[in-house]
């Protein structure tokens, strides 16, 4: 089994991650490359709460673990991990008070925008790669389309920019497979279902924080991930069925 926790809200003040480093097996920590630039914007024009960065602690824990750990893998999810046009409709519709829609926290592929070129994405993929490897001093070998909305053009602007592996997100059982140099993983969220790969949101695991343990007793890194022949039929219904989940929950979050 592999472990991709995506690094959002930091709600410990490190403790669980230093908890998952102590123990010793491998896993992979996706970033948001914005939330390690406290001045930027976004933090004092209301995207995001005004405190919601990497606090210096966790950011002296992660330029430690890139350096000291090599059970550790780094990711990233997009540059800014918001969709411009949908987070205007968001803050029309209410905001974060109101649950309003339509989820504007993806960024490679919009349910409701124009197409982003190749080009496009690349540009800001390569922006938030520079940010990591800039303050952390490591090279994010995960890429991950925030939300998990991606589609074509991030597959190839993710190999064109040297990421190993491209997540997905695994509605049905699909086993990872290699797409031209990129290695596909599609991501298990539900604990228990089959899958070999899984992830969870850092906060998330105070919950059921020794079930994850659980998966890291039996973890190996991610060069050693089965890879299977591509099933087209399983991957094109498997994106079809994530598609129509996130426009599903737009639509139970418009009309309540």
């Amino acid at each position: 089994m592999f472990l991709d926790i995506h690094l959002e809200s930091c709600d410990d003040k490190g403790e669980r991650l230093k908890k998952l480093a102590d123990f010793g097996a491998p896993f992979n920590l996706s970033l948001v490359p914005i939330l390690l630039m406290p001045e930027h914007r976004v933090f004092k024009n209301g995207v995001y709460p005004s405190d919601y960065y990497y606090p210096l602690q966790i950011v002296d824990m992660l330029k430690d673990l890139a350096k000291n750990n090599s059970n550790i893998t780094f990711g990233q999810q997009g540059f800014a991990h918001y969709c411009i046009d949908c987070h205007e409709k968001f803050i029309k519709n209410g905001g974060r008070k109101k649950g309003a829609w339509p989820d504007p926290w993806h960024e490679n592929k919009c349910l409701y925008g124009k197409t982003k070129s190749v080009d496009e994405q690349a540009e800001f993929m390569q922006r938030g790669k520079n940010v990591i490897e800039n303050i952390l001093g490591v090279s994010p070998v995960i890429y991950v389309a925030p939300n998990h909305q991606k589609d074509r053009n991030t597959n190839i602007a993710a190999e064109q920019l040297n990421y190993k592996y491209l997540a997905d997100r695994a509605i049905l059982n699909v086993p990872p497979y290699k797409e031209g140099n990129l290695i596909i993983i599609p991501e298990r969220e539900e604990l228990g279902k089959k899958g070999e790969i899984f992830y969870t949101h850092y906060d998330r695991m105070k919950e059921n924080f020794w079930d994850y343990i659980n998966i890291l007793d039996e973890s190996f890194s991610p060069d050693k991930i089965t890879l299977s022949e591509k099933s087209k039929f399983k991957t094109n219904l498997n994106y079809q069925l994530l598609i129509k989940r996130k426009q599903l929950r737009d639509i139970i979050k418009r009309i309540r």
